[in-house]
C-alpha cells in the first residue's frame, strides 16, 4: 500500500489520540493509587508517552509543511519514540512473567515505526521534488 500525505497525516493523528488516551488512562489510574517507586516510575513513563501523543498530534496537523521544510524533525521523532519504545518494553520484558507479548509488542511497534519512516523519507523526497519544479 502506498501512502498519502493524507493518509499519513491521519495516521499521526489517530495514533497521537490513541496513545494520549491510553497514557491518560494508565496516569490516572497511577495517581489513584498509594504512592511508592513503582507507581512514581509508571508515573514518569506516563508523562514521557503522553509527550510522545503530543509530539504525534502536532505532526499530523503539520504534516504538508514538515515534510517540505523541516522533516528531519520528524525523523528524529520516529527514532526517538523507537528508542523510548525499547526502553519502556525492557521493564515490561524483566518484570513481566508474559515475556513473549513484550517481545511481540515490541517488535510490532518497531515495525510501524520503521514503515513510517520508509513512507516519510519517500513523501518527503516526493514534496522537495514538486516544490523544486514549480
Amino acid at each position: 500500500m502506498r501512502e498519502t500525505v493524507r493518509s499519513l497525516r491521519l495516521y499521526f493523528i489517530l495514533s497521537g489520540l490513541a496513545e494520549l488516551w491510553l497514557q491518560s488512562m494508565v496516569l490516572i489510574s497511577n495517581l489513584r493509587s498509594t504512592i511508592s517507586a513503582a507507581t512514581i516510575a509508571a508515573a514518569v513513563f506516563g508523562i514521557v508517552g503522553l509527550s510522545f501523543s503530543l509530539a504525534f498530534l502536532y505532526v499530523g496537523a503539520f504534516l504538508p509543511a514538515l515534510l517540505r521544510t523541516s522533516s528531519d524533525r520528524i525523523v528524529m521523532l520516529l527514532y526517538a519514540s523507537a528508542g523510548w519504545l525499547v526502553v519502556s518494553s525492557a521493564p515490561v520484558f524483566f518484570l513481566s512473567t508474559d515475556r513473549v507479548w513484550a517481545v511481540v509488542g515490541l517488535v510490532l511497534g518497531l515495525l510501524i515505526i520503521w514503515y513510517l519512516l520508509r513512507n516519510v523519507r519517500r513523501l518527503t523526497l516526493e514534496a522537495q521534488n514538486m516544490s523544486s519544479t514549480t
